[in-house]
């Protein structure tokens, strides 16, 4: 009698596990290398191994809400220098040809 296909694949439950084993590896390996608390939080929400109950945008307000605000200053912008106009010149090669050899014996005689 052929075995059952039952038999031979992983129950869900077992997948469950090696999925929460697998999120929980990823969440030590973001918390050492993350700068601080809402950059951890930001690379877990964005590889999708955030721990259950944890919403990105309540704590991306509360961290906007925690930062200080810059001070606007105004200040007056300089004038805007003119571009300077390089020349070009044109490169000459020494290279020549039997027309200027002819044109320059011609010449002297």
């Amino acid at each position: 009698m052929p075995a059952k296909i039952t038999d031979t694949r992983p129950t869900p439950e077992s997948l469950h596990a090696v999925e929460e084993e697998t999120a929980a590896g990823a969440r030590r390996i973001v918390a050492t290398y993350s700068k601080d608390f809402f950059d951890g939080v930001t690379l877990m929400c964005m590889l999708g191994v955030e721990p259950q109950g944890v919403r990105y945008t309540k704590i991306a307000s509360e961290h906007e809400e925690a930062q200080p605000k810059k001070a606007a200053k105004r200040t007056r912008k300089a004038p805007a220098k003119k571009a300077v106009a390089k020349k070009t010149t044109k490169k000459t090669t020494k290279k020549t040809t039997k027309k200027t050899i002819a044109k320059k014996t011609t010449k002297k005689s």
